[in-house]
């Protein structure tokens, strides 16, 4: 018997053994749906781009939502609208950055230790990015607050509850990112 096809038989039981450890040892029940699966990385991609394109649109609308914000004093609009565009679009830019970051990490070309250390690298650049974003929307919304509380906004409490909102969504997204992470740098 030949050395090379006993090579080949044994990557061959590898290949079935591997398969039915992952659970892989049935076919899929629709092959055509095959190429719709996401991997982390397309699901991070896409979740960037997502985020990117709602910071925008959120940058058009709320300006021109405080202008018209009656329970907003007329000396506040002008530099809380500012401020916001500016906040905004610091996010959307950063948001971009990381999209087309991770869009050059192409696994199929890429050796795997430079996917894994791309991926490490764009996983501490999203913690610095959550960290420092933490410590500029926390001023700007304390800020919001001050303002609305010096224009005779008395109704707290809609504010704590959409805080509260956004924070329990804000923290389930960066659960969700953290995971992708993970499986991409493993």
């Amino acid at each position: 018997m030949n050395s090379n096809n006993m090579d080949i038989d044994q990557m061959r039981k590898a290949w079935i053994e591997m398969g039915k450890a992952l659970g892989m040892e049935t076919l899929p029940d629709e092959p055509d749906n095959m190429n719709k699966k996401k991997t982390s990385l397309d699901r991070l991609c896409t979740r960037y781009m997502r985020g990117r394109d709602f910071t925008i649109l959120a940058t058009i609308i709320f300006p021109i939502f405080f202008f018209w914000m009656p329970s907003l004093g007329d000396e506040y609009k002008i530099p809380v609208a500012i401020t916001y565009v500016i906040v905004m679009s610091a996010n959307a830019y950063l948001l971009n950055w990381f999209q087309r970051g991770l869009g050059r990490i192409d696994p199929l070309t890429m050796p795997i230790t430079q996917v894994s250390s791309m991926a490490k690298y764009y996983k501490k650049c999203h913690i610095r990015y959550l960290l420092f974003g933490y410590l500029v929307a926390i001023p700007w919304s304390i800020y919001f607050i001050y303002a609305l509380s010096c224009s005779g906004f008395r109704s707290i409490d809609d504010l704590v509850f959409g805080a509260i909102i956004g924070g329990i969504c804000g923290l389930y997204g960066v659960w969700k990112d953290m995971k992708d992470y993970r499986n991409l740098v493993e």
